[in-house]
């Protein structure tokens, strides 16, 4: 057995003992990071001095994770970046990705997961730093897809499995008593990490079933002994601050953390929106919760919309559109954890199309209701019956449109004929996105555009408009000098060369993106040859 695999199983302990009696530094110090034992870890690699470019640049980037992991996440991004300019390979860039904020690392983990040519416990373990980076943007459904992935590449490796029942648990559909029974192992594993990410999932679990239990937080806060990172308190404030019993233990650890401040902006914006969290809904909630959000916005979405709404709540606005779309892609139950029930509902309709298709606020609409929506809304001076079918269906079908136009308006839509026009208020990101460009309000439009028009339609009018978008963003974004919008939309369209090469053009050169943007160019320069 190689002590990589017993590693990649979570059996940490079996796969030091291996890589020791083997001198395989390398696993040696990966096992030892994973047991907690982080200075051991730690003056291994500053002992191991390996010939090969490779290994040296390996080291490095394993030097620096050790360094996160004593809370110094600066040297972590600092040597990470050193080791993936000096090599660029799958753990160089696997760690270059999680030094840096998610929306740049993401490239990194997609980029180490292209190169990747190892065993598939390797694959999986980039593929689950693909999961928790997805999440942390705010993008469940492909962070539940890559979290299965990685289990299904390696089933016994705890921290995956644990992953994707999280995100069963905010975003699936299975029952969560099920989701709960899967708990037990898992609880009593032998690493301290593992049990502590089980007993924080149960708590999870058991609170979007109106069941928190002090006694689990307890035994939670026993076993997290860095009150200065606190990375769960504002879940804990929202499931606890209420019951009476649990009040005096969750307030010692507020002002625990506070005592203890991090250097790091992530866990001083988690403090301040835990301190939020717990003084809302009084006045004192909302600077708290305002000095929070900018971090979150960018570090930890999940949390971001935990401010974002209770920010909403007090000011008596509806969520903004962007957590709109973030809240509607959590189950019911896990809603009540993230939404104060004070929030009020958003005024009018919201149709999303960029990246995705649905029309908030409304039952599930099929997706012909939804594209024949959209080319109403981009029509507002009505279509003729004639140029309606032909925009909806690649071969014109008069009879379909009129049982489509049916549906609509049984659905509670008004839809004045001759020409076809849309009466019912509704708002709609594309729309949103038109009115950004036409006023020259960049990082806006970026900021609405989350992928392809109603990415699976084949209506030739709708791939018209959705190639007229791409196409007008597309200019407005290589004519700035500026890399970041540059960025920003190549991410969008990962296969759009041209993006990628301006993108590699017009990064300087200690910019720490420029090892993972150099390895997608080549990618993508080897596909068009």
């Amino acid at each position: 057995m190689d002590a990589l695999a017993l590693y990649a199983q979570g059996r940490y302990g079996e796969a030091l003992s291996l890589a020791q009696q083997q001198a395989r530094v390398q696993a040696v110090a990966l096992s030892l990071l994973a047991l907690g034992q982080v200075a051991e870890a730690q003056a291994l690699l500053e002992s191991w001095q390996p010939q090969e470019s490779v290994a040296q640049a390996e080291r490095l980037a394993l030097l620096g994770f050790a360094a996160f992991r004593k809370g110094d996440p600066a040297t972590y991004r600092r040597r990470a970046l050193a080791a993936a300019h000096q090599a660029q390979t799958p753990l160089t860039l696997y760690h270059l990705g999680l030094s840096l904020p998610p929306a740049d690392g993401l490239l990194a983990l997609q980029a180490a997961l292209d190169r990747c040519e190892g065993p598939p416990e390797e694959q999986a373990r980039l593929a689950y730093a693909l999961a928790r980076t997805h999440r942390r943007l705010g993008r469940l459904a492909e962070a539940l897809s890559y979290a299965s992935r990685a289990v299904l590449q390696a089933p016994e490796q705890p921290h995956y499995r644990l992953e994707e029942l999280t995100l069963l648990a905010l975003g699936g559909e299975e029952p969560l008593p099920a989701l709960e029974r899967s708990l037990p192992p898992l609880l009593a594993h032998a690493a301290p990490g593992v049990r502590y990410y089980a007993l924080w999932l149960s708590l999870l679990l058991q609170g979007m079933q109106g069941q928190e239990s002090p006694e689990l937080l307890e035994a939670l806060l026993r076993q997290n002994s860095s009150p200065h990172q606190p990375y769960d308190l504002p879940l804990l404030v929202l499931l606890f601050k209420h019951r009476p019993s649990a009040r005096p233990l969750l307030s010692r650890w507020l002002r625990a953390a506070a005592a203890g401040p991090s250097p790091d902006p992530l866990p001083q914006a988690l403090q301040s929106l835990a301190q939020g969290l717990w003084h809302y809904p009084s006045p004192e909630a909302r600077p708290l919760l305002e000095a929070a959000l900018p971090t979150l916005q960018t570090e930890w979405a999940e949390e971001a919309l935990r401010a974002a709404a209770h920010l909403a709540a007090l000011e008596g606005v509806p969520l903004p559109a962007p957590y709109r779309r973030m809240a509607q892609a959590l189950r019911p139950e896990a809603r009540v954890l993230f939404l104060p029930p004070e929030l009020p509902p958003p005024a009018t309709p919201y149709l999303r199309t960029l990246g995705a298709a649905h029309l908030e606020g409304f039952p599930a609409l099929r997706p012909r209701s939804l594209e024949l929506l959209t080319l109403l809304l981009a029509h507002p001076e009505g279509l003729s019956g004639e140029a309606l079918a032909r925009a909806l269906y690649p071969a014109p079908n008069p009879q379909a449109l009129k049982s489509e136009l049916c549906r609509l308006r049984q659905q509670g839509f008004e839809v004045q004929p001759r020409p076809y026009r849309l009466c019912t208020p509704i708002e709609a990101d594309f729309l949103k996105l038109q009115e950004a460009l036409q006023h020259h309000r960049l990082a806006e439009a970026l900021s609405l555009y989350q992928g392809p028009l109603l990415p699976k339609s084949q209506a030739p009018g709708i791939e018209l408009l959705r190639n007229h978008l791409e196409e007008q963003l597309r200019e407005a974004v290589l004519r700035q000098p500026d890399p970041e919008p540059l960025y920003r939309l190549a991410q969008r369209i990962p296969d759009d060369l041209i993006l990628w090469e301006a993108l590699l053009e017009r990064l300087p050169e200690p910019d720490p993106r420029r090892p993972a943007v150099r390895a997608w160019v080549r990618r993508l320069s080897a596909q068009y040859r």
